[in-house]
């Protein structure tokens, strides 16, 4: 399954906690009435599909949405009424999703709307990716900071899973947020004498603090994307990462801090 590659800045994909309001109606599709998720809109092609109520298999709280792909072409919608944003602020994107198919692909789909004059507005590219977002080994968190355009009212969200190699192929959906502000920050616990380097990283990138403890050491790509996951007291391979701008996310006894790496 392709990556996409997007433009937004991601910080770290573990998030402080916040007081904005999500504006995601029923955003851990708790609630269900008839079959269909309160606050969504499902749209099946002629060629089939579902979103069904999950209750065994879930990110956050008691439940999820299950879909199913179509036995074809089209694409498998479930939709949000338009909601509204403001010109020139911030907002934080997350979600997550489960993508443990090979018969199934899968992403998310964003348009700044003007609804004064019924048009859509700005630049889009992060959040209408040309891609799909790569399998998963269990539940992946896609985490991302974005900025409402100049003439922006309102903000236009469904998720669309689609047919990849045979019929019927799941997702998984969970825990949907977006919020106005960067929460893609961590409250830092000091790690005494951390230090990264070389930074930029060909292949190892040594990691040290004070201490001779075991580190968590997690790195975060542009998507949100977690592409690495190690524990080590000192020393990483990242030979086989991609060149580009990752998040280092490290635990240390407790104590959490995050850094920009730069892979070469």
């Amino acid at each position: 399954m392709r990556k996409f590659y997007t433009l937004v800045t991601i910080i770290a994909a573990s998030f402080a906690a916040n007081a904005q309001t999500n504006l995601i109606p029923n955003h851990s599709f708790e609630n269900w009435t008839a079959g269909e998720p309160n606050d969504w809109t499902i749209s099946i092609p002629a060629n089939g599909g579902t979103v069904i109520e999950e209750t065994t298999d879930f990110q956050d709280g008691a439940k999820s949405a299950k879909i199913t792909a179509p036995a074809g072409t089209g694409n498998v919608q479930l939709k949000l009424s338009d909601f509204a944003v403001e010109e020139g602020e911030e907002y934080t994107f997350t979600y997550w999703y489960k993508d443990e198919s090979t018969d199934a692909r899968f992403r998310h789909w964003g348009i700044w709307r003007d609804n004064t004059n019924n048009a859509e507005v700005g630049p889009s590219t992060d959040l209408k990716p040309s891609g799909y977002m790569p399998d998963t080994s269990g539940w992946e968190e896609v985490a991302m900071v974005v900025t409402a355009p100049t003439g922006a009212t309102h903000f236009r969200l469904d998720f669309r899973t689609y047919k990849e190699t045979g019929d019927s192929g799941i997702i998984f959906l969970d825990n949907i947020s977006f919020r106005k502000g960067n929460h893609l920050s961590i409250k830092e616990n000091n790690i005494d004498g951390l230090n990264i380097f070389p930074n930029p990283a060909n292949d190892v990138l040594n990691i040290t603090s004070n201490s001779t403890l075991e580190k968590n050491v997690q790195l975060f790509d542009l998507t949100g994307k977690k592409v690495l996951d190690v524990t080590t007291v000192s020393k990483i391979n990242v030979s086989t990462l991609k060149a580009g701008i990752y998040v280092a996310k490290i635990n240390e006894a407790g104590k959490t801090a995050t850094r920009k790496v730069v892979i070469k």
